[in-house]
């Protein structure tokens, strides 16, 4: 652990949202909390944009955990919007520019939701704009996910290849599998074949989740366990 302290650091991401005509940074409490419980200090980054911003904040932290929310603007990965892609998210490119200084580093990365679609899009993968059975994935419903290869996942969570757990799902786009980033790999897909779980290859966790582990007590507080651990290392 490059910082003299007893927890590690793990930087989070915001939401940019309006409040009263102005904006505002949003974090939900789940995500801090569930970084503070697994050992390590939440730090919020503010969605600033300028580069140096953004190198200073991660030249002390440990980890990044890169948060759900609205969707990204689809021509960040080359696509027209669909009708039922939302284009409302505040401030896009700066968690673009934040993924993109991420992966030239050698920092841990838990990315959850619309964090995970954002490893793929800076990975130069795609999206699936809408989901052809999108009530199936939203509103929090529960549904299987099956574990299809070892990694960081699987050894987080205690299970192997062919095993299958319950996740929760408040998503309507998806990563596109035939268009999955360079260097991810799905380790995990859910009922229907969407991946639910994508990796970076190699001894670095690089790890993309679709559902909300921060909503999840048993499964979530293994994730940002295992976050916590790798962070130590580094």
């Amino acid at each position: 652990m490059k910082n003299d302290r007893a927890r590690p650091l793990i930087l989070l991401n915001t939401a940019v949202n309006t409040y009263m005509g102005r904006e505002c940074e949003q974090l939900i409490s789940n995500y801090a909390e569930m970084v503070y419980a697994s050992g390590a200090l939440p730090l919020l980054l503010p969605s600033l944009e300028k580069s140096d911003h953004i190198n200073a904040a991660l030249d002390m932290a440990d980890a990044v955990v890169l948060i759900g929310g609205k969707d990204y603007p689809p021509e960040y990965y080359g696509e027209k919007p669909h009708p039922e892609t939302k284009l409302d998210r505040l401030r896009p490119h700066f968690d673009i520019a934040l993924g993109l200084e991420i992966m030239r580093r050698d920092l841990p990365v838990l990315g959850i939701c619309a964090g995970c679609q954002l490893l793929n899009i800076v990975n130069g993968g795609k999206l699936i704009q809408h989901l052809p059975n999108a009530s199936e994935h939203t509103q929090g419903v529960m549904h299987p996910a099956r574990i299809i290869k070892e990694g960081f996942f699987s050894r987080a969570v205690g299970v192997r290849p062919g095993d299958t757990i319950t996740v929760n799902s408040f998503h309507h786009q998806a990563l596109d599998k035939e268009y999955i980033g360079s260097g991810l790999t799905v380790t995990a897909v859910a009922f229907d074949g969407s991946p639910e779980v994508v990796e970076y290859s190699g001894e670095r966790m690089i790890m993309g989740v679709q559902f909300h582990p921060e909503r999840m007590e048993d499964i979530g507080g293994k994730i940002f366990s295992m976050l916590c651990e790798e962070a130590m290392k580094y």
